[in-house]
């Protein structure tokens, strides 16, 4: 079960992801808008008689008050529903994709599962309960990076200061820079930012 829809957004505006789970993958692109496909599907090999039903609980609700803002949220039942590891709900399997413009900022609050953000510059706040955030930038930055992951590793491309955590989790902060920060949190699962090849940058 899967639907896309396209809204026009203004440059440098803020979408913002509120209880996503499952895996998320944003690009950024040239557009003057933003793109999103929501996907749902039974990760079971067997799925139940009640699919339809099951798939419905899962709900997205979108909201775009203004030019620049926008606001994509996901609700399931508090009740009946398993929790299962790395973002799987009742049995539910979400897939959220986004085309965004490249210098919007995002701000995300995901329960769990992987992360994946490709190509944005406009500024990242990314927490993440259980599972991996991969970030790529175009080079050389700067950027202001504050990543933490309480039990995984942090690896980056870019300059900055590791510290070891507990002894199992990392951390790494790099060059202040306001212009474009990068704040990623991790509970469980590792941290990777990449810098993209030139011949990788539209």
């Amino acid at each position: 079960m899967s639907h896309t829809e396209r809204v026009n957004f203004a440059a440098g505006g803020t979408i913002q992801l509120n209880d996503s789970f499952g895996d998320l993958y944003i690009e950024g692109w040239d557009q003057p808008s933003v793109e999103i496909t929501l996907i749902k599907e039974m990760q079971d090999y067997h799925p139940p008689k009640n699919v339809s039903e099951r798939l419905e609980r899962v709900r997205f609700t979108t909201e775009h008050p203004s030019a620049g803002e926008l606001t994509i949220s996901t609700a399931i039942p508090s009740h009946n529903f398993l929790r299962h590891p790395f973002g799987g709900k009742g049995g539910v399997n979400v897939r959220y994709e986004l085309r965004v413009p490249r210098d919007s900022r995002l701000v995300i609050h995901h329960g769990g599962g992987n992360i994946l953000i490709d190509n944005v510059t406009g500024g990242i706040e990314a927490n993440n309960r259980e599972g991996d955030i991969v970030v790529m930038l175009p080079g050389p930055g700067p950027y202001s990076i504050d990543a933490r992951s309480k039990m995984g590793t942090v690896i980056s491309d870019f300059a900055g200061k590791a510290h070891v955590r507990y002894f199992i989790g990392e951390a790494l902060t790099g060059v202040e820079s306001a212009a474009h920060p990068i704040h990623l949190r991790v509970g469980f699962g590792g941290i990777t930012i990449k810098e993209m090849a030139p011949e990788a940058v539209p």
